[in-house]
């Protein structure tokens, strides 16, 4: 077998660059060709070509299946399929770079799309910061309309030029704003005029203070002088069988008070002097009727213990009293007082005035206290009831709302005569009271100094933050800048507060969502109750609070029930009975209290109510209906099989953020 002589093959050099180029190239005219190709017509020249290859493959079958098939049209037939497989990979091509074109032309419009979208977002958040300052422009109110002016008439007669005012008023030079204030500049030398006035009569009074002051000294100086003569006196007056003139003591009228009350009175006067506490102590009543007093106890006292003088008694007549004039004799008697009592009287801010009046029932052995109060600046239903003297000292301690005696004798004093203990009459038997005036019922015969100068200290501290923070209360219940202090925060409050009004027990027991704290007892007929309603939009909260004698020992209780609108124009009325989220509401605000540290007494009510504000329109704007669209940063509307609502807030550094807890 011959062998064919080798023959060497050509070498071709490649040069990546030039490839690289080639790439390029081709990948740019074809690029180009997709622009100017019609997609329709390579879509026919694909379908065509399609066609024409099913046939050569047909052709090629039958043209093998034949006994002496010729090669030559075999071959033909599959250079045809090479080209028309070149020409399918050609239009593949085409195609993945048309499909890329059109991606890439799509993503463009997206960003673009999304461009504008935020720009529109960022437009219509300008816009409505834009509303809100107008608004807030508008409801501008300044301060100067609070300042009461002279009226025009006796401007127009004072004032040297009002008259050409007026008249450049009438005439269109000036408008209303420069006549006031033109008014404002008057009044204000006015009030400097007024003001040396007020400085020179104050010059004038100390003047005449330091002439009192010495006038005092000097008669302070003649009381040892006095005293000189009346001792030189003496002798005199003995000789003439005079009496001796005897100077008149406050101690006398101590003297004549009853155990109890005396040892009242020298404490808290001593406590007085000792932490110069701003209170007085006096001794009310009368001082010959106090002595008759205890003249006739003593000669009760003489009669009972000589028993070996045995006198005949003179028959008297008397006239037969009926039953009933007897008993109700014996009833007065049994709850009569001593003719002295010891007042105790408390001045705080705002012309405030509490008078402590403290009585001793002589048959029962019993001290009771009644209050008598006097405010000025407070005009509202709740500072009526916050400052009624009536309840005020309820529960100073824990379990003492002295509805009741606490000595047991007084009991059966008061059963076998059939007489009720009316505390309006006589007062209230605190058992503090009893304490500070050294009584101790298990030793009920003798008071004992030593009870009364344990427990003064404690009773008059426990009394004095008593009414502080009554007055607290009162200012926290009248605050309505709620969306000022939470603003500073960055949260902003939306709902309208109406304001609180009192609520009776009677009202309060008929609720059907406040009826559980009444069956649990956390709610008592003694506690303070008040109501008052917050909108949000087209909800509206009914908010009932339960303030505590011992407040702010003790949170205060909220009861809620939340009336909104449903899509068949009616009203649906959920409560904590009913419906989960006013159940989570009420449990956030009263069982998840968060307490502050070093918070202020005079704001707690204040963040707590706030609290309940906020929760509120936080629950609403969760639950994703129109009416209330979404003003606060939340993570996550609603979490967990109960649904419960994000409450919890944490200060981030872009603001506040509401989470679930």
């Amino acid at each position: 077998m011959s062998e064919k002589p080798s023959q060497s093959k050509p070498i071709i050099v490649r040069n990546k660059e030039s490839e690289v180029d080639i790439y390029t190239a081709v990948s740019k005219y074809e690029e180009k060709q997709t622009a100017n190709r019609d997609e329709n017509n390579d879509s026919a020249i694909y379908f065509n070509t399609l066609h024409k290859w099913q046939d050569i493959m047909k052709w090629n079958y039958e043209l093998k299946n034949k006994e002496n098939s010729p090669k030559e049209k075999l071959e033909e037939y599959k250079n045809d399929v090479i080209h028309l497989f070149l020409i399918l990979k050609k239009l593949n091509r085409l195609d993945k770079i048309r499909s890329k074109q059109k991606k890439d032309l799509l993503n463009k419009k997206k960003q673009e799309i999304d461009s504008k979208h935020l720009q529109q977002e960022n437009l219509l958040n300008e816009l409505f910061y834009l509303k809100k300052e107008i608004s807030k422009c508008l409801q501008y109110k300044s301060s100067d309309s609070d300042i009461d002016l002279v009226p025009l008439e006796t401007f127009r007669l004072e004032s040297p030029d009002s008259a050409d005012y007026i008249d450049t008023l009438k005439s269109g030079l000036i408008n209303e704003h420069d006549l006031h204030i033109k008014r404002l500049q008057w009044e204000f030398e006015q009030r400097q005029t007024q003001q040396q006035q007020c400085d020179e009569v104050e010059k004038n009074k100390e003047t005449i203070l330091s002439e009192i002051q010495e006038e005092s000294r000097i008669l302070q100086s003649i009381l040892p002088m006095l005293k000189d003569i009346r001792t030189a006196a003496q002798p005199l007056q003995q000789s003439f069988g005079l009496t001796p003139c005897q100077a008149r003591s406050y101690a006398d009228i101590v003297n004549l008070l009853p155990k109890p009350l005396y040892y009242l009175y020298i404490q808290t006067d001593a406590y007085r002097v000792a932490c110069k506490s701003k209170f007085t102590v006096s001794i009310n009543g009368d001082e010959e009727e106090a002595r008759r007093f205890d003249s006739n106890k003593n000669n009760i006292v003489d009669t009972n213990s000589d028993e070996e003088i045995d006198v005949p008694k003179p028959k008297k007549r008397y006239h037969k009293k009926s039953r009933t004039d007897t008993k109700s004799v014996q009833q007065k008697s049994l709850l009569s007082k001593h003719p002295l009592s010891v007042k105790l009287t408390l001045s705080l801010k705002n012309n405030t005035q509490f008078v402590m009046e403290f009585f001793y029932l002589v048959n029962l052995n019993l001290i009771t206290v009644t209050v008598t109060s006097s405010w000025s600046g407070f005009s509202s239903s709740y500072s009526r009831e916050l400052l009624s003297p009536s309840s005020i000292l309820d529960a100073l301690f824990s379990g003492d709302n002295g509805k009741e005696s606490p000595h047991i004798v007084n009991f059966h004093q008061l059963e076998e005569e059939k007489t009720e203990f009316n505390t309006m009459e006589v007062g209230k038997p605190y058992i503090w009271a009893q304490s500070i005036c050294g009584l101790d019922f298990l030793n009920p015969s003798v008071p004992n100094f030593l009870i009364s100068r344990n427990h003064i200290a404690q009773v008059l501290k426990a009394i004095n933050n008593r009414l502080k923070t009554r007055l607290s209360l009162i200012t926290q219940l009248d605050c309505s800048d709620l969306e000022r202090r939470f603003s500073v925060n960055g949260i902003n409050l939306i709902s309208v507060l109406s304001p609180w009004n009192t609520m009776a027990w009677e009202n309060f027991i008929k609720l059907e969502y406040c009826k559980p704290h009444v069956e649990f007892g956390t709610v008592t007929e003694n506690d303070l109750l008040f109501k008052r309603v917050i909108n949000y939009k087209t909800a509206t909260l009914t908010v009932v609070m339960v303030i505590k004698c011992d407040y702010p020992k003790s949170n205060p209780i909220f009861t809620l029930q939340l009336n909104m609108p449903t899509t068949n124009e009616g009203m649906s009325v959920l409560n904590s009975t009913n419906n989960n989220s006013v159940r989570e509401l009420e449990r956030e605000i009263n069982v998840f209290h968060e307490q502050i540290e070093d918070e202020d007494i005079n704001e707690m009510l204040i963040n707590i109510i706030g609290r309940l504000v906020v929760c509120f329109e936080v629950m609403m704007e969760t639950w994703g209906h129109l009416d209330f669209p979404k003003t606060k940063t939340i993570l996550y509307n609603i979490r967990g099989r109960a649904r419960n609502h994000p409450f919890k807030a944490v200060k981030h550094h872009s603001g506040i953020i509401f989470e679930h807890r």
